[in-house]
């Protein structure tokens, strides 16, 4: 019978190996061990089966511990030495004294030994990346070693005023929490804290700032026009990054994340299949972002579209493009951060040419790979105007009804209803 096969957690020291037949929930049954070395030599030791309770963190609890006994020569230094004590006043000593040690656990140590390993598996490095800097620049620096269970309100309000007192947006403030209640809730969940997370309070959601925002200017097609001849003076490749927004209605991350086999010029569509709400989507490739991408030779499958200058994914975008928006003059003056032109307008214009072309709201939500048509809704007022020459057409048709069917033409029907 051939060696049952070991797998790897995400906890140093911790492994486990299948069940044949029996499950857990949804999956197979998991027997999880624990490997170090002690005298020279390699251990492994049994903890037990998932189904009778073990989870691989409080494995992982079991491990350290046993390695502080051997560190200090105190206590059992294997798992055999503490069942062989068959002490049981002072196995459940041990049990309180992990206990205890999981309650006085810090934010940051929570966060970095149990909560990073888990949602590495499930989101996207990006969306992780932005949590970690949120722990570390306005987390932590509050809370520092305090035990996450001894966070009070009066922290979490620190926090904020940290924030406010950097002039960081509304969203921004929002998201440091919203990262703060996730991180709280798994701590919770596996026994760190009780009870909800203080940011979750009335009176702290409360005074929350307001969220708003959307970017209420788009680019016009002289704007347009002038931004892209400045960029491809000083980079051909943000160029080509800014008109594929501007004519495919891309986000930035999308973008970056573009490869070759997701390019389609037969049928003249992109396949989106990295995008914000993680559901893949197609977008029409207009004639003018399809010959700026066969201008480029294609690359293979799996090659990203657009790469670094070490031949890798981007990462991020240069500042080259706010130095050619300076350079321009399109935020001049411009005081209102909702009206100064970043790279998400290219996508909000888009948004404007698609409607001003007569493209209709919820063609241009699945288009965009908005979740609710309520966030395409943003873009209604820019149709105002055919909303407006609509309404007039419906009122000439009806003065030409009140006539005896003589057709008033339009402009004299907006003339006459001027007279009044």
């Amino acid at each position: 019978m051939a060696a049952s096969r070991f797998y790897k957690t995400e906890f140093k020291g911790v492994r486990y190996r299948k069940h044949a037949t029996r499950k857990h929930g949804v999956q197979a049954d998991r027997y999880y061990v624990l490997t170090y070395k002690i005298d020279g030599k390699t251990k492994t030791e049994a903890v037990g089966w998932a189904s009778e309770g073990v989870k691989p963190s409080e494995a992982y609890d079991l491990h350290c511990q046993l390695l502080q006994n051997r560190k200090k020569g105190q206590g059992p230094r294997t798992i055999a030495e503490m069942r062989a004590e068959g002490d049981e006043e002072r196995a459940e000593r041990e049990a309180e004294n992990r206990r205890q040690a999981r309650l006085n656990i810090s934010f940051k140590k929570y966060f970095e030994k149990y909560y990073l390993p888990e949602v590495l598996q499930a989101n996207r490095p990006e969306t992780v990346d932005k949590t970690k800097i949120q722990v570390d620049k306005w987390i932590d620096p509050v809370v520092q070693e305090l035990p996450m269970r001894e966070i009070t309100l009066e922290y979490i309000k620190r926090i904020r005023a940290n924030l406010n007192k950097k002039e960081r947006s509304p969203r921004t403030i929002q998201y440091v929490f919203v990262s703060f209640n996730a991180i709280w809730n798994m701590a919770r969940e596996d026994g760190f804290v009780e009870g909800e997370s203080p940011a979750k309070k009335r009176s702290f959601r409360k005074t929350m700032p307001t969220v708003d925002n959307r970017r209420e200017r788009f680019l016009t097609r002289d704007e347009e026009d002038k931004l892209l001849a400045e960029l491809a003076r000083r980079s051909r490749q943000l160029h080509d990054m800014a008109l594929l927004s501007i004519e495919c209605g891309l986000r930035r991350g999308e973008i970056f994340a573009l490869t070759w086999d997701c390019v389609d010029f037969e049928s003249e569509t992109l396949h989106l299949r990295r995008t914000k709400s993680n559901k893949s989507r197609w977008v029409p490739l207009t004639q003018r972002a399809k010959a700026m991408l066969l201008i480029m030779e294609p690359g293979s499958v799996g090659e990203f579209v657009f790469l670094d200058r070490f031949g890798n994914q981007l990462k991020a975008l240069s500042n080259s493009f706010d130095k050619a928006v300076d350079k321009v003059g399109l935020n001049d003056g411009i005081t209102d951060r909702k009206m100064k032109i970043v790279f998400h307008s290219l996508r909000h214009s888009y948004a404007s040419n698609f409607l001003k072309a007569g493209g209709s709201l919820y063609a241009l939500s699945k288009l965009m790979g908005h979740g609710s048509i309520n966030v395409t809704e943003r873009y209604g007022h820019l149709v105002n105007d055919d909303l407006v020459a609509a309404t007039k057409q419906m009122e000439a048709s009806r003065t030409s009804e009140r006539s005896g069917g003589k057709v008033v033409p339009l402009h004299k029907a907006q003339s006459s209803s001027n007279s009044f």
